[in-house]
């Protein structure tokens, strides 16, 4: 069982160029990484409809383009870099998608491998951990390495 506040370092490893992934809240709840589902598309070179019916346990939703763009640009460090119309015309975008929805599948590790990628998790190693919990009890006192 995991600790979700331990810390640990997360590394994701891929022969292609990884999909741009936005951190955006979608419900009152939800606050989590999200692919464009065109991107994903792209990448696996298959339909929606197809993609839907394939792998039904993904999440897909769909945001307003306008909420998309705004959440995107304050979560990021460069919104700039991070913004999902990169090199489309900027006119061509307020004309056809103001009002447009998008669709975003949910950011999961099963997704990611499907994708191309690899993840590894690096954590503390829990062996060290248990040593350290028993020097604590023993001594009260951390041991000094």
């Amino acid at each position: 069982e995991r600790d979700p506040d331990k810390d640990c370092l997360l590394f994701e490893f891929s022969s292609e160029p990884l999909l741009p992934c936005y951190h955006v809240q979608v419900s009152l709840t939800q606050f989590c990484n999200w692919f464009l589902l065109t991107d994903v598309l792209k990448r696996l070179k298959m339909s929606s409809r197809i993609f839907r019916a394939r792998y039904p346990h993904f999440e897909v939703v769909n945001l307003s383009h306008t909420e998309l763009w705004r959440q995107v640009s304050v979560s990021q460090v460069s919104s700039a870099l991070a913004s999902p119309y990169r090199g489309k015309n900027k006119e061509e975008d307020n004309e056809e998608e103001e009002e447009g929805l998008v669709d975003l599948v949910r950011c999961v590790p099963e997704l990611q491998r499907l994708l191309g990628s690899c993840i590894h998790i690096l954590q503390e190693d829990e062996e060290e951990e248990e040593e350290e919990e028993e020097m604590l009890a023993n001594t009260g006192k951390p041991c000094s390495r």
